[in-house]
């Protein structure tokens, strides 16, 4: 199994989509950057193919951004930003807790994602220590929305009471293993993935 981040040609996009031209030029750099480095990692890509993905000159990535690392901050911090949205706009519907579990799964495996900590390790000697903060910030922020939701959960008696910010990094690190890659070895759809992740996250593996 050949991981993306190996690949000696990583995949680009070609012309932005109508959607991505319509907007401003440094947010559309950012969500196409942010999909070529979360799929194919940070080494791999470099400001001349984000330049060509984008349509634009690489001068203009350097009017926006100072440098890669730059780039790479903000587009991973952008990346969670809206992961955040989505993530309390579906958790702060009604419903139980496990169909809106459910549909988060659905909505994260939907989207073609590389071994995010294999990709920050990657960065890692890059970045400075305040990029690297203000990306563990943003992941955190993810975060504090699940163990918010847990813990009402609980409250409610909906679920057995125990530590939310667990079952919040639990529950995070079962999506990641739905990667891509995961997902075409047992030729599974996002859908179907999501609720083989959802039934063990759930019920666990003791006998029922």
């Amino acid at each position: 199994m050949t991981h993306p981040l190996n690949s000696n040609t990583p995949r680009l996009p070609g012309r932005p989509k109508r959607s991505e031209e319509a907007l401003p030029m440094d947010q559309m750099i950012l969500r196409i950057s942010s999909n070529l480095f979360m799929e194919n990692g940070y080494e791999a890509i470099s400001l001349q193919q984000i330049a060509k993905a984008c349509g634009v000159t690489k001068a203009s990535i350097y009017y926006h951004f100072e440098n890669k690392a730059q780039l790479f901050t903000a587009s991973v911090t952008s990346m969670t930003g809206m992961a955040r949205m989505h993530t309390k706009r579906i958790m702060g519907q009604e419903g139980p807790l496990l169909d809106r579990l459910r549909e988060l799964a659905e909505v994260k495996l939907a989207r073609p994602h590389g071994d995010f900590e294999t990709i920050m390790r990657e960065a890692r000697a890059s970045l400075s220590p305040e990029q690297i903060q203000a990306i563990m910030a943003s992941e955190e922020a993810i975060t504090d929305v699940l163990t918010e939701s847990f813990q009402q959960s609980m409250d409610r008696g909906e679920i057995r009471s125990g530590d939310p910010l667990f079952l919040a990094h639990t529950f995070s690190s079962l999506l990641m293993v739905g990667n891509r890659e995961i997902s075409a070895d047992y030729n599974l759809s996002p859908s179907h993935l999501a609720h083989k992740i959802m039934d063990l996250f759930w019920h666990g593996v003791a006998p029922t």
